[in-house]
């Protein structure tokens, strides 16, 4: 499932927020939460779901949540990295753009490839997950290749 920073969250049928960024786990680059807000923005006013909770993206990008899951409790992880539109995309030590979403595999929460644009009117780059360090916060360090979307 591909996720945009960006689009709309639904949640009972109504709009709630727009998404706003991603925790990923480092280690085995598996995404815990989605994390949206009213402006689209990080701050006191967002909020947090499961990516379980996702029941629904549609064809425009709108992410629709289910009303009420049952999950127990996330494992405590070692080290969670956050994710949203500020944070840079890195290759050769040149920033090569930013964030603009992530592809997603549904069944075990793990990104399939990390999708990024140079500037807001450029095409989106998809990055493969395997070509990927996110080691140093707030920056994405790319490897070899990538290709337009």
């Amino acid at each position: 499932m591909e996720l945009m920073i960006g689009s709309h969250v639904r949640e009972h049928g109504s709009r709630v927020g727009r998404l706003a960024g991603f925790e990923l786990e480092p280690a085995g680059l598996r995404v815990r939460r989605i994390i949206f807000s009213p402006d689209g923005e990080l701050g006191p006013q967002a909020m947090t779901r499961p990516l379980t909770a996702v029941n629904l993206v549609h064809q425009d990008g709108e992410i629709e949540l289910r009303p009420e899951v049952n999950t127990s409790p996330m494992p405590a992880v070692p080290d969670v990295v956050l994710l949203s539109a500020a944070t840079r995309l890195r290759r050769g030590g040149h920033t090569v753009g930013r964030l603009a979403g992530v592809d997603v595999n549904g069944a075990d929460s793990s990104v399939v490839s990390l999708l990024g644009r140079a500037h807001w009117w450029s095409r989106r780059s998809v990055i493969p997950a395997a070509n990927v360090d996110v080691s140093v916060p707030g920056e994405i360090t790319l490897g070899q290749s990538s290709q337009a979307a």
